[in-house]
């Protein structure tokens, strides 16, 4: 079982954008451009990212994620990692107009990635002559500030269970909207990263997938995950309680 068989690997340049796997929920797609734009626009030789490496994000850019996943990290001066955000396929890095990385601020490769990069000088080009484009910018970049609000707010808020259930219904979500979805996940981030995004302990977050996967919530084999019942971990993120036999 393998992410890889979802989309294509990048592992050579694209003829055209519409052959990548993740096209349909692209960037460069949302946008309507024709393939004389792509070209103009979209660096579409992909860019391998070894495990454990980083992206060198440069503001200038966006980088359109193909394969792989990507966490956006910084070390505290105890040397305890505070993660702000993950990013997955077909998602990208620098959506925010004029958003800027801290300087002890890395984007750091979690499983072997590979991703296009979008001057947004040809973005800007493609605004000035598109009122099309204008507007569709403008809703992505709303949109994005909403959805990034929300996975904040979900990721810091109510008990340990709410943040948990709440943090794998949106990986699931997410990967839903990739080509050829499977019913199993895999889990790109440890436990010890979940626990650093969700400001949790380790043995909390441990704890709390343990009872969620005795209940028949969820079913997790090493990092195979698979939502059993939906609806409960939606209940669950809401602040519903677990079944008194496994409190």
């Amino acid at each position: 079982m393998s992410d890889r068989t979802a989309w294509n690997d990048g592992a050579t340049a694209l003829s055209s954008c519409t052959d990548c796997g993740l096209y349909r929920v692209c960037f460069s797609r949302r946008l309507g451009m024709d393939e004389a734009e792509e070209c103009a626009v979209v660096h579409r030789s992909p860019v391998p990212a070894p495990a454990g490496g980083t992206i060198a994000w440069d503001p200038g850019n966006l980088v359109v994620l193909r394969s792989g996943a990507v966490k956006r990290s910084r070390c505290t001066r105890d040397g305890n990692e505070l993660i702000a955000e993950f990013f997955l396929p077909g998602e990208v890095i620098g959506l925010q107009t004029g958003e800027k990385a801290a300087a002890d601020e890395a984007f750091v490769v979690l499983e072997r990635a590979h991703y296009c990069e979008m001057p947004w000088d040809g973005v800007h080009e493609l605004m000035a002559h598109d009122p099309g484009v204008r507007h569709t910018v403008s809703e992505i970049l709303l949109e994005s500030l909403s959805v990034s609000r929300e996975r904040l707010l979900r990721a810091c808020r109510g008990s340990a269970r709410q943040r948990v259930a709440a943090f794998l219904l949106d990986l699931v979500s997410r990967r839903e909207r990739t080509p050829s979805p499977t019913p199993h996940i895999r889990l790109a981030m440890d436990r010890r990263e979940i626990a650093a995004y969700l400001d949790l302990t380790i043995e909390t977050v441990s704890r709390v997938l343990s009872r969620l996967r005795r209940e028949g919530t969820i079913d997790l084999r090493g990092r195979w995950l698979r939502v059993c019942d939906r609806d409960a971990l939606d209940e669950l993120a809401e602040g519903g309680a677990l079944p008194r036999s496994i409190a």
